[in-house]
């Protein structure tokens, strides 16, 4: 029986600290710094400008299908095989995707040029009715203009918003 029991217990390793080795701790060290690092890089696209924010938003997209395609790439090899297929299709429907282009483009650039607030939406955007007074008008113009402000983290897409819908209902 005494045997049987310094065998057994011969065979059980001891691990001290298993939970906390090195290298479990450069990977929660890094994992802070790149969700520091995203966390910062979110905070600047959201509090940027319209123009920015969509450039910012295209590059980003951009890097996001190249790392789709380099992970697919990687899992299943036999696809790079079907890029010339993917070309020669490309080739052939041509017209068809340059006439949706443009259909595309021409709604946009209709959009692009609407970009002047009407009097309904400027009372939308301030939240007031239609019989407001140009004291109401002021002073709700400047109560959201405190609160949404880009120095005090307000972005400045939304105080242009603001500054169209004051002008539009003072002029």
């Amino acid at each position: 029986m005494i045997r049987n029991i310094d065998l057994h217990l011969q065979n059980i390793k001891v691990y001290t600290f298993s939970w906390f080795n090195l290298k479990m701790l450069y990977y929660i060290i890094f994992g802070i710094i790149l969700a520091t690092i995203l966390l910062t890089l979110f905070l600047e696209l959201v509090h940027s400008s319209r123009e920015k924010f969509k450039k910012n938003l295209k590059f980003l997209s951009f890097i996001f299908i190249v790392g789709i395609i380099i992970i697919i790439m990687s899992k299943f090899p036999k696809i790079i095989s079907l890029i010339p297929a993917i070309f020669l299709i490309i080739y052939r429907w041509r017209f068809v995707i340059e006439i949706l282009s443009k259909i595309i483009f021409i709604r946009q650039r209709k959009k692009k040029y609407s970009s002047k607030l009407d009097k309904i939406q400027a009372l939308e955007i301030l939240g007031l009715s239609e019989k407001a007074s140009k004291t109401e008008i002021l002073k709700k113009y400047q109560d959201l203009m405190k609160k949404n402000h880009p120095d005090k983290g307000g972005s400045e897409w939304i105080t242009k918003k603001l500054n169209q819908a004051r002008e539009t209902l003072l002029s």
